[in-house]
């Protein structure tokens, strides 16, 4: 690694203080965290195997659960994130404020907080992204069997969450780039020409690979389960069965991220983006320009540049362009890097230094809104709550019950268009436990239980399917009898009921 910007670590730890610093001391429950422990659900080493995620699934099965819990999870998260920013920072620019734009841009990037939203998995992926840089490094070290521990780290990675392995991917063809445009420092050069590091990587790459899929065909095998999940999320059949628009959403999407008009920036896209744009021409006028390249560097050089960029938008493509946000991560690295590239230009550096310190806020003002949001969500589902509850106790007054109150949710509650208030909705910020997978009992129920609710039993839609109709001539929520018992069970008509 080469020399760090000065204060490189301090600026990168008061960032992620900014940027996480209320997730971290002031716990707010999140879509997914009201479920943690609840009997209704498979433990989490289980579902992490059925998900094709056996690492994570032994880290579940090690540690304490995380999930529902403060600090911990978000602070190892970000602990995990700001030291991989900090290594490869130093491996992958010698400029000092090309590596401020990096670390910058790499740790407040508005994709990292649809992971930290989610505590039981964020850890998870926080030690993936550290495991990745890891085997990055290894790349680089002049260690015996670098290589066979490389392939070791990234096989075990990518067990955590397999979207980890697209940043080792991007990791070695940006290192490779900045190695080529003379942006990494002299050190870094010497020793990647001196371990043949792009032979080796390419040995890491596959072997981890292979490694992580001989692993999870153990492991479902010795559980005897099969991979769920994750093929819900493999759309590719739509390529064939509906080609215009999958192709047509797919590029659109991948066109949003790239210029910033994806909803994800908030509005503030094409200001986030600046940067990384101004670096994405800087790198190809470098590769065109008359200089020391060869002709095959340049031709690797074009073809690193369109790898890099494929990969990091790839789960657009995997997904036929619907793809959940938290998915989309490996794209920081990308952006991180070109926003690096555009401040290695002495000429322009104090212009560009301003534009990055604009970016910096405003990344900032994105990712506390969103964690605001979910707050104002939690609030208001509270108050939701003891209003159900009361309507309840006024229903049990004249139809007293002993024992559990089986219940069913009819249809999500209707959600109050943002803006207001500060209020952000964006995919699953904002979201309510009452409106979530459509009005789900079974977490509607699990949530109640946190508020120290414990008699309300969850109950599906099937089982009073022959109530149907009094059912659907129930006014909804909030009027007046929209919570009623119906045939001993209690259904609460959030919204309309949805045809069979």
């Amino acid at each position: 690694m080469g020399p760090a910007a000065p204060y490189l670590s301090i600026f990168i730890i008061v960032l992620l203080l900014l940027l996480y610093g209320y997730e971290i001391f002031n716990f707010t429950l999140s879509i997914d965290e009201e479920i943690v422990n609840s009997p209704y659900i498979q433990r989490a080493p289980l579902q992490a195997v059925k998900e094709g995620r056996a690492t994570m699934a032994l880290l579940a099965a090690v540690f304490p659960v995380l999930g529902s819990v403060p600090v911990l999870s978000t602070a190892l998260f970000c602990t995990c994130l700001g030291v991989s920013a900090y290594v490869l920072t130093r491996v992958l620019f010698r400029q000092p404020s090309a590596q401020w734009a990096f670390a910058g841009f790499f740790v407040s990037f508005p994709l990292w907080p649809h992971i930290v939203e989610f505590s039981t998995i964020s850890w998870g992926i926080g030690i993936g992204v550290a495991l990745m840089s890891l085997a990055f490094v290894f790349t680089l070290a002049d260690l015996r069997w670098s290589a066979i521990r490389g392939v070791v780290v990234v096989s075990l990675a990518t067990g955590i969450y397999q979207n980890l392995y697209a940043l080792f991917l991007i990791f070695v063809i940006i290192l490779y780039l900045s190695v080529s445009l003379r942006l990494a420092p002299d050190s870094v050069t010497e020793s990647y020409q001196r371990n043949s590091c792009l032979r080796r990587s390419g040995l890491i790459a596959a072997g981890g690979l292979v490694g992580y899929i001989v692993l999870q065909r153990l492991v479902l095998t010795v559980f005897s389960v099969q991979l769920a999940y994750v093929q819900r999320h493999v759309r590719l059949g739509e390529f064939i069965r509906a080609p215009k628009q999958a192709i047509s959403t797919t590029l659109r999407s991948s066109w949003n991220l790239l210029t910033g008009t994806d909803p994800l920036y908030l509005g503030y896209g094409r200001a986030l983006m600046l940067l990384p744009l101004i670096g994405l021409l800087m790198v190809v006028v470098r590769l065109l320009r008359p200089g020391p390249l060869k002709p095959l560097q340049r031709l690797l050089g074009f073809g690193g540049l369109v790898a890099v960029l494929m990969i990091g938008l790839g789960p657009l493509v995997i997904g036929a362009g619907d793809v959940t946000a938290r998915a989309l991560f490996a794209w920081v690295p990308v952006a991180a890097f070109l926003a690096g590239v555009s401040l290695s230009n002495a000429r322009f550096e104090r212009p560009l230094l301003a534009v990055l310190i604009a970016v910096l806020f405003i990344s900032s003002w994105v990712t506390l809104s969103l964690f605001y949001t979910d707050h104002l969500a939690r609030q208001r589902d509270q108050l939701l709550a003891a209003r159900i509850m009361s309507r309840v106790d006024r229903i049990l007054e004249t139809q007293p019950r002993d024992g559990p109150i089986p219940f069913v949710v009819v249809g999500p509650v209707r959600p109050k268009e943002p803006p207001y208030y500060g209020f952000q909705k964006l995919q699953v910020f904002g979201n309510s436990f009452f409106e979530h997978d459509g009005g789900n009992a079974y977490r509607v129920s699990a949530y109640l239980k946190i508020l120290g609710v414990e008699n309300m039993v969850p109950r599906r839609l099937a089982d009073i399917a022959s109530y149907r109709p009094v059912i659907d001539a129930m006014p909804v929520w909030p009027a007046a009898g929209s919570v009623a018992m119906v045939n001993g069970v209690l259904v609460i008509k959030l919204g309309p009921l949805r045809p069979v």
